[in-house]
């Protein structure tokens, strides 16, 4: 099933890296890292040299054509970092002149006054983080997309221009939404980071840098504050997990990528079973492809001592497309259903309205993947599934013989 869906999504893989998590290079690095690490106790220097590490991972991607783009990440960071302590709130921001003896009306107007300040300050940090994504990874997409509405040549030239001379930055999708729900988070009451050194090393930890786990900084934050001593248990984990991703990749993935794009490149010849054995040979790729790198930036977490939420949960053993979604990129359907589902009215607002909330979000999810019409395909495809799901619930569990206790109005039937 996953694999006919993701077929829809016939993009490239991205360029490889200069140094990949399956290269005797990251290796060498990784002991480095090792050795450094935990020879060190402070918390800043420890913090210091994660930050360290990751910054020298990032300039390291793309032959090094990533190096340009380290500027942006720590800018990014820190207007993040200042966004945060912004919508912290304190009592002092409601005390006028030191004196905090206010009149009940006083009280209430200074409440209403901090509370629209907040909402601008969200508003402000989510449209920034938005916008940065945008312009670095959509641009071609809607300038191509004016061109072929328009049917103006110039369009196509300008959107070839941009492709030629930018280079999207890694991670900018998983940084962004990192950034969005940190801001979220603390503007529903979660302490902001006090630290902008410990802040830092979260956002670019590399082992999720590239393509996650999306991680919340509040459930990481604690163990970068922590020095846990590694027992054996846990080594033999890390290793073991690093071992797994690897060999996912590298010895199923990377082979199975190959059929996949001679097949591709021959699909006006292909036959009815062609077509189907490229649709399975795709999506075992992608998930073997995916997953093993969730499984090495895990392992990798763990010998440092950091435990990354766990991505996948055998998504092509699902029952049906809301099962499929529970448990294919687990990460990032936690973030749509808590940073979209939810504040869009969830299911608390009737059947049809739950149903276009379901679009919504997995027109999200599809345009978030990638800037191109098979993706926004691909998530059209998801929702529409999505509705049908839903309202076949709905049916089954108004049926007189229904069981009790039914699944007709759970809050979430899609991503998470």
């Amino acid at each position: 099933m996953g694999g006919i869906y993701q077929l829809l999504a016939l993009t490239p893989s991205p360029p490889p890296a200069a140094m990949t998590f399956v290269s005797l290079t990251f290796a060498l690095f990784l002991g480095l890292l090792l050795l450094v690490y935990w020879s060190v106790r402070p918390e800043r220097l420890r913090l210091g040299v994660l930050l360290g590490a990751s910054l020298l991972f990032m300039a390291t991607q793309q032959a090094g054509l990533q190096v340009a783009y380290i500027p942006l990440f720590l800018i990014s960071t820190l207007i993040n970092f200042q966004f945060g302590r912004l919508l912290e709130r304190k009592s002092n921001h409601l005390a006028h002149d030191g004196d905090a003896k206010l009149s009940n009306e006083a009280w209430h107007d200074a409440e209403a006054d901090w509370s629209q300040r907040r909402s601008s300050y969200l508003a402000a940090g989510i449209i920034l983080n938005v916008a940065i994504l945008l312009s670095f990874k959509y641009v071609p997409f809607f300038l191509t997309t004016i061109g072929e509405t328009l049917g103006q040549p110039g369009w196509f030239n300008a959107a070839e221009a941009v492709r030629r001379s930018l280079i999207v930055p890694l991670g900018i999708s998983y940084f962004s939404f990192e950034s969005i729900a940190y801001l979220v988070d603390v503007y529903r009451g979660a302490p902001a980071s006090k630290s902008l050194l410990r802040f830092s090393a979260y956002k670019l930890f590399f082992p999720k840098l590239i393509s996650g786990p999306i991680t919340r900084y509040h459930t990481l934050s604690g163990q970068l504050r922590q020095r846990r001593p590694l027992d054996a248990e846990q080594i033999s984990q890390g290793l073991w997990l690093i071992a797994r991703g690897a060999i996912k990749k590298a010895v199923f993935a990377d082979r199975l990528g190959i059929l996949a794009q001679i097949s591709f490149t021959n699909v006006q010849r292909a036959g009815s079973i062609d077509i189907w054995m490229m649709a399975l040979t795709y999506g075992l790729q992608l998930y073997l492809d995916f997953s093993g790198f969730i499984d090495m930036a895990r392992g990798v977490a763990k010998l440092l001592g950091l435990q990354l939420p766990e991505n996948f949960n055998a998504p092509y053993f699902s029952t049906s497309i809301a099962d499929f979604w529970r448990r294919w990129h687990m990460t990032l359907g936690d973030w749509l259903r808590n940073y979209l589902y939810f504040p869009l009215g969830g299911s608390r607002q009737g059947l049809v309205r739950t149903c276009l909330n379901l679009l919504i979000v997995m027109g999200v999810a599809g345009f978030w993947h990638d800037a191109t019409w098979g993706f926004v395909a691909w998530g059209a495809i998801h929702g529409v599934a999505l509705v049908v799901h839903r309202l076949n619930e709905v049916w089954v569990g108004d049926r007189p013989n229904s069981s009790p206790g039914g699944v007709a109005y759970r809050a979430w039937s899609g991503p998470g």
